[in-house]
């Protein structure tokens, strides 16, 4: 298995266009390269070149000829990827193209369709919104040669057409070495050629290589379980050449620059303890004791602890719960921008970007309300780092939006070991020093070098290969989809669904991420135990996250085919009723609303005072002085600072016959804050 370089060549003149690839193909054997498959395809038209970059992901490069005739049609007849491209689109959108159809009579719209567009930069265009990393080589006049540049952004490096047949070299050259400089992985590189070496340790880690373990009559069974590399691969920071994780220099620094240059954004970060300690150190980097927050109650708890940690005061927008499928969707635009205009003040809004089960906020109506008031925007987009890489995502994309603060779980959903996780920044504001000192206080000064290692290849997977995986996978979903369509008693959940969920879903653009796929179960006789030990035990299938109702699965970038295959024959055995499993019994629904946060106290000064624990029941009129989850929502009841009322009492008890963990509650009591005597 070797990477491919698959260079496409768009040219409408068709012997011009088998001299140009003849010529440059005749080059290949020149560069000696055998770890890289080198082919060429031809495109005689933009419609083809354009179906072209949407169906094969191999291509990895384009060599576009400037003076190709092109139709206004070739860029507008856009045929859906996969069936997903449009599941998403704007209804604003949709109605405003709609108006303007109408306004126009069908000879109009014929003849525009069928019109010369006027300057070829548009074809660059189309290609970059389907696929923004791919490299475009144009190949003109060398008279037009500025005029060109300066009409087309996105151009990666000017040919004279007479050159490319006369020295072939030249192009391919330049092809090859950009595909090298955007497959580097600056660390994963040193790292290995520095493991490889077997240099003799005399430093920590004081295991030394392994030798410790492979030594020992006791634990060398735990070294040949994980095999060598594992351990000599085990590095301390005292191997300067790697660079310093809390400084970024060296080969460190240079892998987190490639993530920046990829993701499009000013700074990338590698973090090692997870998304949860990447999304502390961003708001103690932004957030100063008394600053205003307006926060999602949504978030992941890591938010709730980050704004305790950096003692500030949040604003909290609702959560809006469906009881009948136990799942929440992103708050109510018109709450986010109520808040914004009543806290003009804030210094930063915090939202989840794409929640558990894959609802999509339109960000870029968030962007744009809170920059309005200089307010930073911060994203959680744990769930959703691939959403850059395909065009049926992209317009969700916290990045494209233009969030100032990005933070993407790598493990959750794309390649790359537990814990690791991204922070991106593209504030202009950015106070890279102060950045700096609250990262070392969250970081360890010890970090694992195979987690900064995962990062690096993971970015490389993503720039080479990210659009290709993902649109089979959102292939393979929309068969899935089809196939599910016949069963009698399982559904997969689609935006028609939500939107009947949900009153906002459509007004306020929500859309859904197609791998995420939530199947309601709710027509089975089985119960949840009983759907879970059959997929878990019996076909081998880990679920990750069942509701009463629901069960979700996560399709990531290792969802292969066969995974999908299995899960269908699992999923068609229940829906036929193949299955020799206990039948559900009745069950209380879960309460429709959840009581709004109202704060007493700033959270941090009420959870870091002295505390007392007493029976939950009790604890009315108290404060609290931590946070009380109840898992499913997930959704925080109380946060720490909250004068307990009487409706959280009744929530919980609404729940005590649900079998729910409740987080926060320890042998049925809270911690409030201790009364002072």
């Amino acid at each position: 298995m070797r990477p491919h370089l698959k260079i496409l060549v768009i040219e409408d003149a068709v012997d011009l266009l088998e001299q140009i690839t003849s010529s440059i193909g005749n080059t290949i054997t020149y560069f000696d390269r055998s770890d890289v498959e080198i082919s060429l395809l031809e495109a005689n038209s933009v419609a083809k070149a354009l179906q072209f970059v949407r169906e094969d992901g191999d291509i990895q490069a384009v060599v576009f000829s400037w003076d190709v005739v092109a139709k206004v049609k070739e860029l507008t007849d856009v045929v859906p990827l996969n069936g997903v491209l449009n599941e998403n689109t704007s209804p604003a959108a949709e109605s405003v193209s709609s108006q303007n159809a109408n306004e126009k009579t069908t000879s109009e719209k014929s003849s525009a369709r069928n019109a010369i567009i006027d300057n070829n930069a548009r074809v660059i265009d189309a290609i970059k919104r389907i696929r923004p990393e791919l490299p475009v080589y144009v190949l003109g006049d060398a008279v037009k040669g500025l005029d060109i540049v300066n009409q087309a952004n996105g151009i990666e490096s000017f040919f004279y057409r007479n050159d490319i047949i006369s020295d072939p070299e030249s192009i391919l050259g330049y092809i090859i070495n950009d595909f090298d400089d955007r497959n580097e992985t600056p660390f994963w590189t040193e790292y290995k050629d520095y493991v490889v070496e077997s240099n003799d340790s005399w430093h920590t880690p004081g295991h030394s290589g392994g030798a410790s373990f492979r030594n020992s009559p006791y634990i060398s069974d735990f070294y040949r379980f994980f095999g060598r590399n594992v351990f000599v691969s085990d590095l301390s920071v005292s191997v300067d050449s790697l660079g310093s994780l809390s400084d970024g220099t060296h080969a460190i620094g240079k892998a987190q620059a490639a993530v920046a240059n990829t993701f499009e954004v000013r700074h990338s970060y590698f973090v090692t303890n997870g998304s949860s300690t990447s999304n502390k150190i961003i708001l103690q980097t932004l957030l100063r004791e008394g600053d205003k927050v307006i926060a999602d109650r949504n978030c992941h708890k890591s938010v709730h602890y980050g704004i305790i940690q950096a003692r500030a005061m949040p604003v909290y927008l609702d959560s809006v719960f469906n009881p009948e499928y136990g799942i929440f969707s992103p708050p109510r635009m018109a709450q986010i921008k109520q808040l914004i205009e009543e806290n003009t003040d804030a210094k930063l809004i915090v939202l989840t970007g794409c929640t558990y089960d894959g609802l999509l906020t339109d960000l870029k109506q968030v962007v744009n309300l809170a920059h309005e008031h200089g307010i930073k925007v911060f994203i959680d987009e744990a769930w959703f780092a691939y959403s850059l890489f395909h065009p049926a995502l992209r317009d969700y994309s916290a990045i494209a939006a233009g969030a100032d603060y990005i933070t993407h779980s790598a493990h959750k959903v794309v390649s790359a070991f537990s814990q690791a996780s991204f922070i991106h920044v593209n504030d202009p504001d950015f106070d890279k020093d102060f950045f700096k000192e609250v990262f070392a206080i969250h970081t360890s000064t010890s970090p694992k070098y195979q987690l900064i290692a995962s990062l690096d290849v993971c970015r490389q997977q993503l720039e080479m290969e990210g659009y290709k995986i993902l649109n089979e996978l959102l292939s393979n979903v929309a068969e899935l989809k089809s196939q599910m369509a016949k069963f009698k008693r399982l559904k997969i959940l689609s935006p028609s669904d939500f939107s009947n969920m949900f009153s906002h879903f459509e007004s306020d653009n929500i859309g859904h991420d197609p791998l995420k796929i939530l199947i309601d179960v709710s027509a089975l006789d089985y119960s949840n135990q009983e759907i879970h030990r059959f997929l878990m035990d019996e076909v081998g299938l880990e679920i990750e996250k069942f509701t009463h109702s629901t069960i979700l699965v996560l399709l990531t970038l290792g969802g292969m085919r066969s995974k999908i295959v299995r899960l269908y024959n699992a999923l068609k055995r229940l829906d036929d009723g193949a299955v020799n499993l206990s039948k559900r019994k009745s069950k209380s629904p879960l309460p429709a609303d959840i009581p709004p946060i109202h704060l007493d106290d700033l959270p941090s000064k009420a959870f870091f005072s002295p505390r007392e624990a007493i029976p939950w029941q009790n604890s009315v009129g108290r404060t609290a002085a931590g946070l009380i989850t109840p898992y499913p929502p997930g959704i925080p009841l109380i946060v720490p600072g909250q004068k307990v009322e009487q409706a959280h009492i009744d929530y919980l008890q609404a729940l005590a016959s649900q079998k729910l963990t409740v987080q926060g509650i320890y042998d049925g009591e809270i911690y409030v804050v201790a009364d002072q005597q």
